[in-house]
């Protein structure tokens, strides 16, 4: 049979063999692509690679490459993502007033109907609920008092399921439970709360913790704070900036000492990442290497995507069974999504990495797409 150049781009016609993610650990074999789908074996045209993984993960992202979902180019950021090999992302709006976050909601709305099968399952927030002494970039004037009409204004946005909230703010009980019943997904997060504090929404059903332990309270021998809180609590799901900035390799070490490869790995980025833009929100960023902060030194958000995050992991001794686990599967296991399986008669959605956990292909339903980790 002659192979034709469409057939080589999608991947029809070769196989591939190297370490394959396969039941949760990565397996030497060899498998190939027919009618988009995964089939084992081999064939004479072999592609090799280091490790075939499934598609990384990012729960939480503001934008980036001087792209905004504030301005609901949700199209041209799913595009980007897929690019990069991220198949699942959570847009996440920075704090703002209702009627923004409604106006960006519809537009969300829009785009979901337009388009069914997108890589975006709903929209995040950061607020408005928060604490004004752990705000760190957030908006000091959209935080608002947990009031009852400003709580039902905000849970009855239907697209956006998470928020974060600071527990010791006056009316946080009522807007959790209030969300639980919803369906909404409360996260702890910009907050100064004591480990007791914590205890009691723990007890209510709160199990999600914001750019874990950014902006939020510390640890200490006497109150462990949410921190502490986070490497104690054994159900917590934890998401961690592993940029190097955010939080260093040692404190990142600790806790998969404590907890093991549990948590998700996420780049919080904004626009400005990847790009010559300065200003986010109409807020001026500065920006020195891959740290961007504002002008009186508070980190602004993130500027390493997730996948370029693997390949720092993987070059500080981190396996890449636990890099899989962080960067591409536990993230779906938070929300209920079942972990794809790069197996015999499934869907040929699958990353091609080399030797440094680095993107070198990208296949989306058999076919290859032009894309790279930066």
């Amino acid at each position: 049979m002659t192979i034709t150049s469409q057939q080589k781009i999608n991947g029809e016609g070769k196989s591939f063999a190297g370490k394959i993610w396969k039941d949760g650990n990565f397996v030497p074999t060899e498998f190939y692509i027919q009618d988009g789908r995964i089939r084992e074996g081999g064939k004479k045209d072999q592609i090799k690679a280091a490790y075939i993984t499934p598609p990384f993960s990012d729960p939480h992202i503001h934008g980036g490459w001087g792209i905004s979902f504030q301005d609901g180019e949700f199209e041209q950021l799913e595009n980007k993502l897929k690019s990069k090999g991220i198949f699942f992302a959570i847009p996440t709006l920075d704090n703002n007033d209702i009627e923004e976050l409604r106006r960006i909601a519809a537009l969300f709305r829009d785009y979901k109907a337009r388009t069914p099968n997108s890589i975006f399952p709903f929209l995040r927030v950061e607020g408005p609920f928060i604490s004004l002494e752990k705000r760190g970039f957030q908006r000091e004037d959209c935080i608002l008092e947990a009031s009852l009409s400003k709580i039902d204004a905000l849970l009855n946005i239907k697209e956006i399921k998470l928020f974060t909230f600071a527990p010791e703010i006056t009316g946080a009980e009522t807007l959790v439970r209030k969300a639980v019943q919803l369906g909404k997904i409360p996260s702890i997060g910009h907050s100064k709360a004591s480990f007791q504090n914590f205890l009691k929404f723990y007890k209510l059903g709160v199990r999600h913790l914001t750019h874990f332990p950014n902006a939020m309270s510390g640890f200490h021998h006497r109150d462990i704070g949410l921190t502490g809180a986070g490497l104690f609590i054994n159900d917590l799901q934890l998401e961690i900036i592993a940029d190097g900035i955010h939080s260093s390799f040692d404190f990142i070490s600790l806790v998969l000492k404590t907890k093991g490869p549990v948590f998700s790995i996420i780049s919080d980025m904004i626009p400005p990442s990847y790009s010559e833009q300065d200003r986010f929100d109409g807020r001026r960023i500065i920006k020195n290497g891959k740290k961007m902060t504002t002008k009186d030194g508070t980190i602004a958000g993130g500027s390493t995507s997730v996948p370029e995050q693997a390949e720092w992991l993987y070059h500080k001794g981190v396996t890449p069974e636990n890099i899989v686990r962080l960067a591409c599967l536990n993230t779906l296991h938070v929300f209920g999504i079942p972990s794809p399986s790069i197996s015999n008669g499934n869907e040929a959605t699958f990353l091609v990495l080399d030797d440094s956990m680095k993107v070198k292909d990208i296949y989306y339903k058999g076919k290859r797409i032009p894309g790279s980790s930066r």
